[in-house]
């Protein structure tokens, strides 16, 4: 796991400043190397963390014998063993996977892609052929940023190594950042910063000073479903999650897991003990708010497999964190979950490099809640439109005279969109576009069609069943924009490697091919993964329901974050994008009377230091 950046320059030598200043920027994503590499137009700058090969053979920017090609590497190819033993007539000087796949270019040139089996961004100068290879990873766990203008191309695995360059602009890009407003995240190709773009997932771009061509190399469908038996579908998920994850355990450094006491990452725990004859390192991390952690679960877990546990009970300080945050996500990231992610990567970090993680887990098998409201919504679509109605009338008075009010709030919204098409249907789930009173929050820039983005992704989804395509939604969107930008920048902050066996693209194609009745089934989530390991997950993880990895903003609001929340308004209110009306209401409402608006709040704050960290300064 590493940093790279570069600068291919249109008219001139690059700046040799530009790629110091690039490998200082990127000091945590790699502590124990730096290089850069410089000739004619090309510029290539690296950090390196070392996870295999320890020596200085490993030392990037690296290139083939003649000097003819050189690269800089971010991430892992986990079948780099077999590439090599399939290279004949090719004489290595390392034992790394960067080589290896410098020698792959040389052997396939971008056909190379098609056999790397791990996560990865890289850049490739080809000094013969005059251009610029740039690729990432099929599902994006791998960043890769750039900007292109009249002077070059900047690229970098994150947005201060393209701000490196002092004639890169800093500015907030409004349509963007009305995006994260509704989403949490910043979605692709998008960053909130103007015309720094993100390669997007599965996708590689050929830069030279006459064109730039980007094409797309993968694309997970779930059109063709296979008609084996649920038996059968079981042992083969078992055999290749087995094998991702014995490949995600090749290390040259300590190896370890988080292990959160769900469903996923204690089935990466189990496979991992069997695949050892030492203890597997465990890690988990808990708030001192009973309703937030999960650590008697990872306990649990660790007993059943006498793991090396480590875990750690912890009282979140948001106001210490936010800076961290800010300076570690750079584009605007309101996911709350980053903060006992956080947590748990600093803790990791301190006594190993790499981490296996269960990320994933929930999108190949149908584990979110939303999930089986949306199963709900389709069956009520069906109801005849008059019984639908009379539902409505019944549920409308019901707050009074019944305890639970969530549920019936949750069963009037299934009433209520059950009407709407398919696509929107699901958009209430996940966006906040039909959140009237929030929209009024924002006076700048957005697209005319507020469904744009979405529906670009949902059309493109071509499963059989309404699950496939929510399934394949999220793997599209929301897989590589909130969970994977998660995990990678918490980790990398530490100086640590995530590694996820779910993310396996063999896996993932394996999980498009399963039917949806066999993830869904009966009201319960991820059936057939359950069934697959019942012998590997203790009985109380089996049947816990899903517990969210996040925190209590809602109370912070309330507490600690008050006068902070009360400061983000009023800086808020002075910049022309936002309504300083809508916000202070949106705020006196949370505290006040009871209104939970604790996520937007915080979407607001972590916008509101971004714009001081990035914008307003520069």
């Amino acid at each position: 796991m590493c940093g790279i950046g570069g600068v291919l320059s249109f008219n001139g030598r690059p700046d040799p400043d530009v790629g110091a200043a690039m490998t200082d920027c990127m000091f945590h994503r790699g502590p124990h190397d730096k290089g850069i590499h410089a000739d004619g137009p090309i510029l290539l700058a690296h950090r390196r963390l070392s996870i295999l090969d320890l020596s200085d053979a490993g030392h990037q920017p690296m290139s083939n014998r003649d000097g003819s090609v050189w690269i800089v590497f971010n991430g892992e190819i986990y079948n780099f063993q077999e590439l090599k033993d399939d290279l004949t007539g090719h004489s290595f000087r390392s034992n790394t996977d960067t080589e290896v796949l410098l020698h792959m270019y040389d052997e396939y040139g971008t056909d190379c892609l098609s056999r790397l089996r791990g996560m990865f961004a890289f850049a490739i100068w080809d000094d013969e052929a005059e251009q610029l290879f740039l690729a990432r990873d099929r599902t994006g766990q791998k960043p890769l940023f750039y900007y292109h203008d009249e002077n070059g191309m900047r690229f970098g695995s994150t947005i201060k190594t393209i701000l490196s360059d002092p004639r890169v602009p800093a500015r907030a890009d409004e349509a963007a950042i009305w995006s994260f407003l509704q989403y949490h995240y910043v979605p692709s190709p998008d960053t909130g910063f103007k015309g720094v773009q993100r390669l997007e997932p599965g996708e590689y771009m050929i830069v030279s000073e006459d064109s730039i061509r980007k094409e797309s190399y993968w694309n997970l469908s779930f059109q063709t479903q296979s008609n084996a038996t649920p038996e059968k579908l079981m042992d083969r998920l078992r055999n290749r999650l087995r094998e991702a994850t014995r490949l995600r355990m090749r290390s040259d450094v300590p190896v370890g897991v988080f292990l959160s006491g769900g469903i996923d990452s204690t089935i990466t725990t189990g496979l991992m003990s069997d695949l050892t004859d030492d203890p597997v390192k465990t890690y988990s991390v808990g708030f001192e708010q009973e309703s937030h952690n999960e650590l008697e679960f990872a306990n649990l877990v660790a007993d059943a497999y006498d793991t090396d546990h480590h875990e750690y009970t912890v009282s979140p300080d948001a106001v210490e964190l936010l800076p961290e945050i800010i300076e570690h996500y750079e584009m605007p990231f309101g996911d709350t979950s980053v903060i006992p992610t956080y947590y748990v990567s600093e803790k990791a970090g301190q006594d190993i490099r790499v981490a296996l993680t269960g990320d994933a887990g929930d999108e190949n098998f149908a584990g979110y809640t939303r999930y089986t409201y949306d199963q709900i919504c389709s069956i009520v679509s069906r109801v005849p439109s008059p019984l639908r109605r009379a539902a409505r009338a019944v549920l409308a008075g019901m707050d009074e005279v019944v305890d639970g009010p969530e549920q019936v709030h949750y069963a009037r919204r299934m009433v209520e969109i059950a009407d709407a098409d398919p696509d929107v249907r699901y958009a209430h789930f996940v966006t906040h576009l039909f959140d009237e009173s929030f929209q009024d929050v924002w006076a700048g820039e957005q697209q005319a069609d507020k469904l744009a983005w979405f529906r670009s992704h949902y059309d493109q989804t071509d499963g059989p069943e309404r699950l496939d395509r929510v399934l394949q939604f999220d793997i599209r969107t929301y897989l590589p924009d909130d969970l994977l930008v998660k995990i990678d920048r918490a980790t990398m902050a530490h100086s640590l490697e995530a590694r996820s066996p779910f993310l396996d693209h063999t896996v993932l194609e394996l999980c498009a091919r399963i039917p949806a009745k066999y993830k869904w089934r009966r009201g319960e989530k991820k059936w057939i993964l359950k069934r697959a390991f019942e012998d590997l997950v203790p009985d109380p993880v089996i049947k816990r329901e899903k517990q969210g990895f996040g925190v209590p903003v809602h109370q912070w609001f309330r507490s600690g974050l008050r006068e902070h929340g009360r400061e983000m308004v009023e800086r808020h209110g002075q910049r022309e994008v936002f309504n300083s009306a809508v916000l202070e209401t949106l705020f006196a409402e949370h505290v006040n009377d009871g209104v939970d608006n604790g996520h937007h709040l915080w979407d607001l704050l972590i916008l509101d230091r971004w714009y001081r960290r990035y914008i307003d300064d520069r």
